[in-house]
């Protein structure tokens, strides 16, 4: 196990790197923009998840995945120098959906908003603590 603290190191590195490396190496324009939100790695740090969000349609989006899959040797060869492990992660790119996530939340609450008695202007607070039983 690494030590405490190691692995969020790392993964800060790791970021920092995979980041760079996307941004100098995808030249294709038709890809959309891609970045790369978080890294993840195991505990056992042999393997990392970098999260990529891309800003286009949905081909963009299809095109950076085939982009970023091509270049998984090109990054690793890359941060492989900046960090110190007796085994080199292995890379994983994973597309990030926290955005529409979110997008689709905002949405909901929007629509719950709007069937309220107010339609959603007058906003209330956190609900009152229920108060202790005697």
């Amino acid at each position: 196990m690494p030590t405490p603290g190691r692995k969020e190191r790392l993964e800060s590195l790791l970021h920092e790197e995979i980041a760079t490396c996307v941004q100098r190496e995808i030249d294709d324009t038709r890809c959309g923009l891609v970045t790369i939100t978080r890294v993840e790695m195991t505990g056992d740090l042999h393997h990392v998840k970098a999260y990529y969000s891309v800003i286009g349609d949905g081909s963009a989006q299809a095109r950076a995945a085939r982009a970023l899959e091509r270049m998984v040797p090109t990054v690793q060869s890359y941060y492989a120098k900046a960090i110190r492990t007796r085994l080199l992660p292995l890379l994983t790119f994973v597309a990030d959906n926290q955005g529409a996530r979110r997008f689709d939340i905002d949405a909901l609450i929007s629509q719950a908003r709007q069937t309220d008695s107010d339609g959603g202007t007058r906003p209330e607070g956190p609900a009152p603590e229920p108060k202790p039983a005697p």
